[in-house]
């Protein structure tokens, strides 16, 4: 529906800090502004539906800071100090979660996590073992949390190898974007919902105040916090969009203890539910198609990851898919994993670019940008 000239000729929400995107960062961001500042007016803008995000509400619901492989493959990439330092922050995140919420009103449910290798994956496996014990011990420098990672075994012949991962949880995404939501609702910040943001190069400036126009009218606001991650692919600042993709069985019998699991380091990720599976990833086997916005999941992928589910996961036994979706998370284009977090103009901020773990990571990097910016 195109605007009329009432809609757009008209000052909308005037504030002092524009929080753009209401997933699991720029609800924090307001969380945290509120709570260092009560007397600040505050908006929270999103062009997606009340209660729905492009990621946070999208995902698989792993609060993890990282399997062994991954790791060790953020140490080749970028040195160990920086790769440690973003697993310390995602560890960090998660305890934020915990102190903010009831664990039991977001369903978190510290089962633990197992790395799983294919039976002709032998040789990272083992070469993954001999480093277990130099992770274990930065992990400890870092977190503090001693043995995060032990040999283990895989759960049948196909993933027939596994590493565990201590202190690893499941939660429901859902409940926790509610939590948010339910929180700051008792608070004086207004949620602008539907309505999209245009690029930078639109705003105006006027006497230190950014005027910013939008289909709906005029935000004017002094400070701007974009932290619609995968939206500030936009800005270019070496940043993709990665559609991640999910699928959910039918309830069945399919044996595997409670807990999440990684494979191939962390491309194919999948948990229980219950009597229910839910599994993720293969954009690694889909790379280019799957550096996109759109929402909608697609059949080829689907079809990979049943394969991988009755394949690898549950060989021999009757499965059928329930649900199918996917959310768009933020990577960089070449393999380092740094947060996105710079100042593009004057006092508008970004913080975003979670590479896939968002749901750890951003009440800590959401903690870190309201700091930033209000300082």
């Amino acid at each position: 529906m195109l605007s009329s000239y009432w809609e757009t000729n008209r000052v909308l929400s005037t504030v002092d800090l524009l929080i753009v995107g209401g997933g699991f960062t720029g609800l924090s961001a307001a969380h945290f502004t509120y709570i260092k500042n009560p007397s600040l007016r505050i908006a929270v803008v999103d062009q997606q539906s009340y209660g729905q995000s492009m990621a946070s509400t999208r995902n698989a619901g792993f609060a993890c800071f990282g399997s062994p492989t991954e790791i060790l493959t953020d140490i080749e990439n970028e040195g160990i100090e920086q790769a440690l330092a973003r697993v310390k922050m995602r560890y960090e995140g998660i305890q934020l979660w915990l102190e903010m919420f009831s664990s039991k009103d977001f369903d978190y449910a510290p089962d633990g996590g197992l790395e799983v290798f294919h039976s002709k994956e032998i040789s990272i496996y083992e070469k993954t073992l001999d480093m277990l014990s130099l992770l274990n011990s930065e992990l400890e420098r870092h977190i503090g949390f001693k043995e995060v990672f032990s040999p283990s075994h895989g759960i049948n012949d196909s993933l027939c190898y596994g590493i565990g991962i201590a202190g690893e949880a499941g939660l429901h995404p859902g409940k926790l974007h509610a939590c948010l939501l339910t929180s700051l609702q008792s608070k004086p910040i207004a949620f602008l919902n539907g309505i999209a943001i245009p690029p930078l190069k639109h705003w105006i400036k006027k006497k230190g105040i950014w005027h910013i126009p939008t289909a709906s009218g005029w935000i004017v606001s002094e400070f701007v916090l974009l932290a619609n991650n995968a939206g500030l692919s936009q800005l270019g600042e070496n940043t993709v969009p990665g559609r991640g993709q999910v699928i959910l069985t039918q309830p069945f019998a399919h044996g595997l203890p409670a807990g999440t699991y990684h494979a191939r380091e962390g491309y194919m990720y999948f948990r229980t539910l219950g009597d229910r599976i839910l599994l993720g990833g293969g954009r690694d086997a889909f790379r280019q198609q799957e550096e996109t916005q759109n929402t909608n999941g697609t059949k080829e992928v689907k079809r990979y990851l049943e394969d991988y589910l009755t394949t690898h996961i549950c060989p021999g036994k009757q499965v059928s898919v329930a649900e199918h979706w996917a959310g768009i998370m933020a990577f960089t284009k070449n393999q380092r994993k740094e947060l996105l977090s710079k100042f593009l103009e004057d006092k508008v901020l970004t913080v975003g670019r979670m590479g896939g773990m968002g749901v750890a990571i951003a009440p800590r990097a959401a903690q870190d940008a309201v700091h930033q910016l209000l300082s």
